[in-house]
């Protein structure tokens, strides 16, 4: 569905113009998911060892409020198993574990991935943000750091201010010099991290707002008709939010409303890039970020970032 739902909107929003300048900084998605099990630690050390010039991964608390790379609030239900290896046969809550026992009685990336068939396969535990920022310590200082907050107000995480606060702690804890900013799909979650940084820190509001339990097409439908008729434009979506800036899934990319964004001074990041044609397409854009599971892929990632 996703797949004619892109067509039938890249039509709406006027994708492909030829004139488009710019050479994007290339984010690897979840840690290169393409080549190794998404948000892991083969993933993290992977893409910091091979020098991709941007990392993207989701963050979420354990319930003793340490932050743990996770795509979503739960565990994954067909890429994480038991420690033995068993299946997952309920949906588990990360915020219901404390680390010690999400780290003992389960794992990760032990599974075949059906969407990145050539990913390696490599069961771990569960990573912290810690141990991520200690990897990233060993790369270049030039890596841009981007955080993506998977926050939920229907109580299957904390709240957005314990959130912001226990995820900026362990960053500053770090010390790091990386260029870094902060994404969630959740207004309220922008201005937690905006009220609890102790100094300056960039954000991006992910629009539209996805969840795993809701009809992707029918939000990205909705969202683009409101694009394309003028009710939903992007500055105002960002203001709104008190973002600096728009992350926002190539299928309802508008180029006229990339422009205007950009002119205002709005940083936008295009996601998920999974296509050499897509790279090759939005590698060419004006726009800050291309997000991407096969970094190797896009013909940006040796240009001047």
């Amino acid at each position: 569905m996703w797949l004619f739902a892109g067509v039938f909107l890249a039509g709406l929003a006027g994708c492909g113009l030829v004139d488009a300048p710019g050479n994007p900084l290339v984010e690897a998605h979840r840690g290169a998911a393409g080549y190794w099990p998404q948000n892991s630690t083969l993933a993290i050390q992977g893409s910091v060892d091979a020098g991709y010039p941007g990392l993207e991964f989701d963050l979420v608390l354990t319930s003793d409020k340490v932050p743990v790379l996770s795509h979503d609030p739960w565990l994954h239900e067909t890429l994480c198993t038991t420690s033995d290896g068993e299946p997952l046969d309920e949906r588990i809550n990360i915020m219901d574990l404390d680390l010690a026992t999400l780290q003992a009685d389960y794992a990760c990336g032990g599974v075949a991935d059906e969407e990145h068939t050539q990913a390696e396969v490599m069961a771990e535990p569960v990573m912290t943000f810690q141990h991520l920022l200690g990897i990233v310590a060993t790369g270049s200082e030039d890596t841009v750091i981007h955080i993506d907050v998977k926050f939920e107000p229907d109580g299957t995480t904390f709240d957005a201010e314990t959130m912001a606060a226990e995820i900026l702690g362990v960053w500053y804890a770090a010390d790091l010099p990386n260029p870094w900013f902060v994404s969630a799909n959740q207004p309220d979650a922008i201005a937690a991290f905006e009220a609890e940084a102790t100094g300056e820190i960039k954000t991006s509001l992910a629009w539209p707002r996805f969840h795993p339990d809701t009809n992707d097409t029918q939000v990205a439908l909705k969202s683009e008709i409101k694009a394309v008729l003028g009710i939903a434009e992007y500055v105002d979506i960002a203001a709104d939010a008190g973002a600096d800036g728009l992350a926002i899934p190539y299928q309802l990319i508008d180029r006229r409303q990339v422009d205007a964004a950009r002119s205002a001074g709005l940083e936008v990041q295009v996601w998920t890039l999974n296509t050499p044609e897509l790279l090759e397409e939005y590698c060419g854009w004006p726009i800050d970020s291309v997000i991407t599971d096969y970094p190797d892929d896009a013909p940006c990632l040796g240009g001047d970032q």
